[in-house]
Order: structure tokens, then C-alpha cells, then sequence
């Protein structure tokens, strides 16, 4: 079965149990890897997700997927948290992260540089702002962004 067949097929049928466990579809994957098929939820929620729901999530979407012999070739399943440094994609991402350092990587330079570590300050449909370290303010086009995630410290 094609991969976007089967991700459409997928997310319908398992939109309800995500809803209901209040959680988001940050990413659903459905590809060949070293051991054989893998379909890959990566899921969070506000406050953050723990290991035991994610557990709990899996075993419900291996039950309605069973149920539904949505997949009919053998396939390993996973579901994940976006973890730590998670990427930034959707506006609402970028939403949950205003305030926070991000580190973005750009197509092409942007004020001298292709990467950017700073305060993600505002969001829009179309372009982002970060208040870099020495204080000075830059406007990132979303069409630049080659890559964006949370700034994490260790």
C-alpha cells in the first residue's frame, strides 16, 4: 500500500483516540527502516507527555488499527515524544515557543549568517522575529526557514 494512502487511512482512524487522550499529532510517519516497516507517531501535549500515556496511546492505536486491519503488511509501531529539542514546523509550533531560545537554520543568510540562536519574540503566518543575544532584532521569512527547533542547554 502507498505511504499516503496508508497515513490518510491512518490518521482517520486514529484521530478520536488522540483527541480523547487530549494529545497532538505532531508527526506521523510510515516508512522502511532497518528492521521492516515502522509507523511512527511522534505526539505531545501541553504540558508535555510521559512515557507511560505514550505507552498507553500505543497499545489503543495498535488495537483500532488491528481492529480495522488498516495495515495489512507487517509494520513495527512506535509513539513518541517530539523530546527535548523538538522541531519547529506548524505556526502553532512556533506559537508554543515564543519566549524560548530557538535555534533556526536558514536556506540562505539572513543578516550575515544561515544560523540564528535567539529569543523567539513574535510569530506570523508568513515570517518570525528572534532577539538575538546582543539585543538586536531580526526578521526571518518561514519561506527560509531550513530548519527550526528549541535551543536546549545542557
Amino acid at each position: 500500500m502507498e505511504e499516503n494512502t496508508v497515513l490518510e487511512k491512518v490518521r482517520e482512524l486514529t484521530a478520536q483516540a488522540l483527541s480523547e487522550a487530549r494529545t497532538e499529532l505532531v508527526d506521523l510517519t510510515y516508512r522502511r527502516e532497518s528492521g521492516g516497516m515502522v509507523l511512527r507517531f511522534t505526539v505531545d501535549k501541553g504540558s508535555g507527555i510521559s512515557v507511560g500515556e505514550c505507552g498507553n496511546l500505543s497499545r489503543k492505536i495498535e488495537n483500532i488499527l488491528d481492529e480495522a486491519n488498516a495495515i495489512e503488511e507487517h509494520y513495527t509501531l512506535e509513539v513518541q515524544s517530539p523530546g527535548l529539542d523538538r522541531r519547529l514546523v506548524k505556526t502553532s509550533d512556533f506559537e508554543r515557543a515564543i519566549g524560548e531560545e530557538v535555534v533556526v537554520a536558514t536556506y540562505g543568510p539572513i543578516a550575515g549568517s544561515r544560523e540564528h540562536t535567539g529569543k523567539l519574540k513574535w510569530v506570523g503566518e508568513d515570517k518570525i522575529e528572534l532577539e538575538m543575544p546582543a539585543g538586536e532584532e531580526i526578521i526571518i521569512p518561514r519561506t527560509m526557514i531550513a530548519k527550526a527547533k528549541l535551543y536546549v542547554k545542557f
